[in-house]
């Protein structure tokens, strides 16, 4: 899609949508990597108004596309109306406000200058030496239409060298107006001035806001670790847009993320995206399969799909291909074991969590938790005495059982095992970051300082803490050689005090 000159060009198209800004939303707060824009409010981001639209957050040619044709025409037209050379839209907000982003270079004067030493100035009054903005000054021009009732303010700003416009649409209400928050009074009429000039205030306060505030920016981690919170308290929209913007950066994206991503866009309806997820996965390593392709419940709007057949024959021929040098019945037995392991806990997690707790039951899943340990462990320790550690060609991912119950034994028995797992990591059997927990976890119990800073305690206040660290100095680059993130991330992950 072409951009578009200035307002006067006879053809018209909306800019393209920017791509390099990964734009999120957190509560009323937009921001990417240059800048942060805090709309205000009480969920207008989220819930505008009685929920006409749904749509509320637009950073996607895709999502523009799909959003209601009336609305996308209104912002088309208020787009026509803003006499700036428009490189892409950034976002559109609420039905009522847009991020632009805008050429270095402009013709257009601003009516109002609000300069690094807080004065605001009048450009009629005190004419603008030149008509290139300086970093330190937000530049404010006003288009009213008294005929629509509508006002366009339109803030222009610098961040990091890249020129951004935020546009405000204050539009008042009438039988024709598209826009779910209306304003109730004329907002163009002199009697109202005085109003008017109230709201237009708190509005350049917000673009002050946006000029003056320092951008955290976000690491691909970080917004992994939002997508995972928004999916686990069911908010998938949020997740598949924290994964949207996690792929965005021009980072290695993990695998695992890309099918949880795609699962979070199934359940959010998004079945686009969440078939061009799938197919990155199947794209990012051409021996990944699974067991059952219709076993995820997440992924079940998919089902219907005629795309969804052919997913699954691309994972059903991939899976038989790698299975016909399988040992199966040592597979099947692994996963059998993985199961007991995972159930017993995932049951006792759910009753420890519960409001109110039943303590009957949650020692009663202890005491079953220990018995199947004790069973696995046994089970585990025959193999591996007898056979060794058979890797991932004869058992795919089933080879990981062997790391998920030894993790739970005794001392004794993950330092009799950990040569074994070590070698296993060296063939790429086990994953790096697996025996570095493990490691982590002979070290504490042995009482001695950790390596990789994996393993959490409680203080005496109740606070959960890492352990003591060998070197603090050198552990993120212990953690990066073992595959795992930076210790200040993970701390952040799992909610660990400083």
């Amino acid at each position: 899609m072409a951009s578009f000159g200035l307002a006067s060009c006879g053809s018209y198209h909306v800019p393209p949508f920017g791509t390099s800004g990964n734009w999120d939303l957190v509560g009323n707060m937009v921001i990417s990597s240059n800048l942060a824009v805090n709309f205000g409010g009480n969920g207008i981001l989220a819930n505008a108004g009685n929920g006409e639209y749904d749509l509320h957050f637009i950073t996607s040619q895709e999502d523009f596309d799909a959003y209601d044709p009336k609305c996308a025409k209104y912002f088309t037209d208020v787009l026509k109306q803003i006499p700036l050379k428009i490189d892409s839209v950034e976002a559109i907000l609420a039905d009522q406000y847009l991020i632009l982003s805008t050429s270095a270079t402009s013709a257009w004067e601003p009516d109002y200058v609000r300069r690094a030493d807080g004065a605001i100035l009048t450009v009629q009054a005190n004419p603008v030496q030149s008509l290139r903005q300086p970093h330190d000054e937000l530049w404010r021009n006003l288009i009213i239409n008294k005929s629509k009732h509508q006002i366009i303010v339109v803030d222009r700003l610098i961040r990091n060298n890249r020129h951004y416009a935020i546009v405000y649409v204050l539009q008042s209400e009438s039988k024709s107006s598209l826009l779910v928050r209306n304003i109730q009074f004329d907002i163009t009429c002199e009697c109202n001035i005085q109003s008017t000039g109230t709201m237009l205030e708190s509005l350049m306060d917000k673009s002050i806001d946006a000029q003056m505030t320092e951008v955290q920016v976000m690491s691909y981690d970080d917004y992994i670790m939002r997508a995972d919170s928004c999916f686990m308290r069911g908010d998938y929209v949020g997740a598949s847009n924290a994964f949207g913007n996690a792929f965005g950066m021009k980072t290695k994206i993990q695998g695992t993320h890309l099918y949880n991503g795609a699962c979070a866009a199934a359940m959010a309806g998004l079945s686009d995206v969440a078939f061009e997820r799938l197919n990155m996965r199947l794209g990012s390593d051409s021996n990944w399969w699974v067991d059952d392709p219709n076993g995820d419940s997440d992924l079940e709007n998919l089902h219907s799909d005629v795309r969804w057949k052919t997913y699954c024959d691309t994972i059903i021929a991939r899976r038989d291909r790698a299975q016909a040098a399988f040992d199966m019945p040592l597979r099947r037995r692994l996963q059998e074991i993985g199961r007991s392991d995972q159930d017993v806990r995932h049951e006792f997690l759910a009753a420890y969590n519960a409001h109110p707790r039943n303590q009957a039951l949650v020692d009663s899943l202890i005491a079953q938790m220990q018995r199947v340990d004790s069973i696995n462990l046994c089970a585990i320790s025959e193999i591996l005495d007898t056979r060794g550690f058979v890797g991932r060609d004869k058992l795919g991912d089933a080879s990981a059982v062997y790391w998920l119950v030894i993790q739970h034994a005794p001392v004794e028995m993950q330092k009799k095992y950990f040569p074994l797992f070590v070698d296993a990591m060296e063939r790429g059997d086990l994953a790096r970051s697996q025996v570095a927990m493990m490691d982590d976890r002979i070290a504490l119990h042995e009482g001695r300082p950790q390596k990789y800073g994996s393993q959490i305690v409680e203080n005496d206040k109740g606070e959960r803490v890492i352990y003591q660290l060998l070197d603090p100095a050198q552990v993120d680059q212990w953690r990066k050689a073992m595959d795992l993130p930076p210790l200040a991330d993970y701390k952040k992950q799992m909610g660990v005090k400083e």
